[in-house]
């Protein structure tokens, strides 16, 4: 009897350490956030126009920015707008948003070619770097060339 429980806590070990590998090596097929502060669910709240100091309110549009790894989405949870998913690269004061893609699951999702359809998200370009002016775990601020706006985080 001893040799076989001897036996077994050997194959239980053997079958344990081999998980363990399995587990640590996979662990590199994951890609592991640095974003810090900035992954997360943010609302848009005001956006400032810089060219005549005019500041609205947005929390009625619904418009959501969901970060996460190297993906961003904008929102619309209104559906009056397309959600678009970005790529980005953040740094120290710079958010770059670029490789834009409409996303339609019941269709299909479509890059976006057109500057345009990212307009009433207050973005210009089809790759549009943003200045960083706060981030924190509760709010936000970004600075594109004609906007200031300030998110909360959910």
């Amino acid at each position: 009897m001893d040799n076989r429980n001897g036996r077994k806590r050997s194959i239980a070990f053997s079958v344990f350490s081999a998980l363990c590998l399995l587990c640590t090596m996979s662990c590199d097929k994951f890609h592991i956030s640095n974003n810090g502060e900035l992954d997360g669910y943010w609302q848009l709240t005001t956006v400032d126009t810089l060219a005549n100091g005019n500041s609205t309110d947005m929390r009625e549009t619904m418009i959501f920015w969901a970060v996460q790894t190297d993906l961003l989405e904008i929102r619309d949870l209104t559906n009056k707008r397309p959600n678009i998913l970005f790529r980005f690269r953040h740094g120290a004061n710079t958010l770059t948003l670029f490789s834009p893609i409409a996303n339609n699951r019941i269709i299909s999702d479509s890059i976006i070619a057109n500057p345009a359809t990212l307009y009433d998200y207050g973005l210009s370009r089809l790759t549009e770097t943003l200045q960083v002016l706060h981030l924190s775990s509760t709010n936000m601020t970004l600075q594109s060339e004609r906007l200031r706006m300030y998110f909360r985080k959910y």
